[in-house]
């Protein structure tokens, strides 16, 4: 047998309108709209509203509605309340529905494997996850999809397939990451100054390097966050600002080529340096970014890593006919950079071939906790 001090609760289901109540009260008592209006002081508009549905009970009111008939206010208050609670649940549930469509181009599974969402085969679930995840109440709003279609400052490959929404994902993520980051005010002549500093960790293993290069940006006001790429989310880098005093630069290591990595952040960081705060531009063609800006940053990032005037000695080397590694090791070690960003670079520029790779090396590392947010 069930407890009797136990308390049984319960979601009302039938949205029942105060108004019909009301209308019932004043049928019953023979009273009519204008007379309950004249014994409470409330206008007839605000009685005739009510009843419609259009005017909701006010604690006010339902005071005035008790001494009119003898019915307790909080009998009224009550019925508002469950009124107004079931519409809502109505409505969200209307609202879910819609939501769950929108939910199906963000690839749930994947961010699963990597920790950013709770698991869960159900749709609903699935759906409310996102919305907490990116921090809004409809997937219409997602910021980071509003940035893309305006376009943005991206080092992506347009060669291959690419999914906005999978992108989106992987930008919020950097952002959430980004904002746990603490960094001092964004510094541009401090970030100049550091970049021979940040040019010779090419030169230390990833285990040496990662956190020295997040201490040196964090110092400049940048939050450097690496991310893992998602499929279909072909995106090398990305650089926004989360306040006007905090820059973001987000990496992730696809193909894990060093050099790719390398060229990839000296890349963002010309943009910080270069670029408006709110100036977002992406090109997207077949054969690469078509874009002023990008082409400005591949530049910076070009000519501070190898400058020049040095390239054009090894190039003339290169093309010689030389495709040894030595006059490659010791022209690296002249300027003090890693070798594979010299050999990244030629291949770029089609002096060496593809399969030249004996210098590059791959970075294995874990590139961010992977706890349940």
């Amino acid at each position: 047998m069930a407890d009797k001090n136990q308390k049984i609760e319960y979601t009302p289901v039938l949205a029942i309108p105060p108004g019909e109540t009301l209308a019932e009260a004043l049928e019953e008592r023979g009273m009519t709209q204008a007379e309950l209006a004249k014994r409470i002081s409330r206008p007839q508009k605000t009685i005739n509203e009510i009843i419609k549905g259009k005017t909701a009970i006010t604690a006010e009111t339902a005071l005035q509605l008790e001494q009119a008939f003898s019915i307790p206010a909080r009998f009224w208050n009550n019925l508002e309340s469950n009124y107004r609670d079931i519409i809502a649940r109505t409505q969200s549930d209307e609202h879910l529905n819609i939501e769950i469509k929108h939910a199906k181009q963000y690839p749930y599974r994947e961010m699963i494997k990597r920790g950013w969402v709770p698991e869960t085969r159900k749709q609903a679930e699935q759906t409310k996850n996102l919305l907490s995840f990116f921090g809004v109440t409809s997937l219409d709003n997602v910021v980071e999809n509003q940035i893309l279609v305006a376009g943005s400052l991206y080092r992506i490959s347009t060669k291959r397939k690419y999914s906005r929404p999978t992108i989106a994902a992987w930008l919020r993520r950097g952002t959430l990451l980004g904002q746990q980051i603490v960094t001092k005010d964004f510094d541009a002549e401090k970030l100049r100054n550091s970049l021979p500093e940040l040019k010779a960790l090419t030169l230390e293993p990833p285990h040496i390097f990662q956190q020295r290069l997040k201490d040196i940006l964090a110092e400049c006001g940048v939050a450097l966050v690496l991310t893992p790429n998602l499929r279909n989310a072909p995106i090398n880098g990305a650089s926004r600002w989360l306040t006007p005093n905090k820059a973001l630069i987000q990496l992730t290591i696809r193909h894990k080529y060093n050099d790719i990595f390398w060229f990839s952040l000296f890349h963002e960081i010309g943009h910080l340096l270069s670029h408006e705060k709110k100036s977002f531009n992406v090109g997207f063609k077949e054969n690469g970014i078509d874009d002023e800006k990008e082409a400005d940053a591949d530049q910076f990032a070009a000519n501070f890593l190898i400058p020049p005037a040095p390239y054009e000695g090894i190039k003339a080397v290169v093309k010689g006919g030389d495709f040894s590694y030595a006059p490659i090791k010791a022209f690296a070690k002249g300027i003090s950079i890693h070798p594979a960003i010299v050999v990244g670079r030629l291949q770029h520029d089609k002096i060496l071939p593809l399969t030249f790779n004996g210098l590059r090396e791959r970075f294995e590392w874990v590139v961010e906790r992977t706890e349940r947010n």
